[in-house]
């Protein structure tokens, strides 16, 4: 039993209307960008077109990118926001892994004090 609903044609030929939509844009920013001297990245498509960025992991987009050979397939960012984020996030890391060691010292000295207070209150 096939329970798969098709989509009433007005709602299709909107959905397609939009679709060639944001390829025109997609392509016209290209345009702009490489008459810009800029180099063609996910970062700069966005800024230029306004799409959002989950717009250009759309099938139709990605194919696009990678028929101008601007993405490989499969990839949908440029690398130097790959590289970015690797590096963001072994920094957060290490901002991690630091302060877990001042904090197990500060447990460390505060257990002192502890047992300095204790044995303080109990000569009294």
């Amino acid at each position: 039993m096939n329970t798969k609903k098709t989509l009433p044609p007005k709602l299709q030929q909107k959905q397609e209307l939009k679709k060639q939509e944001s390829i025109n844009k997609v392509l016209r920013a290209i345009h702009d960008i490489k008459n810009e001297g800029r180099k063609v990245s996910i970062t700069t498509l966005v800024e230029f077109t306004g799409l959002s960025r989950s717009v250009f992991s759309k099938p139709h987009i990605r194919e696009l990118l990678v028929d101008y050979g601007y993405t490989q397939k499969g990839a949908v960012t440029d690398n130097s926001s790959d590289k970015k984020k690797t590096k963001k996030s072994s920094d957060k890391d290490k901002i991690i892994d630091d302060l877990r060691a001042r904090n197990a010292n500060l447990e460390r000295e505060c257990q002192l004090l502890r047992g300095r207070l204790y044995i303080l209150t109990s000569k009294q």
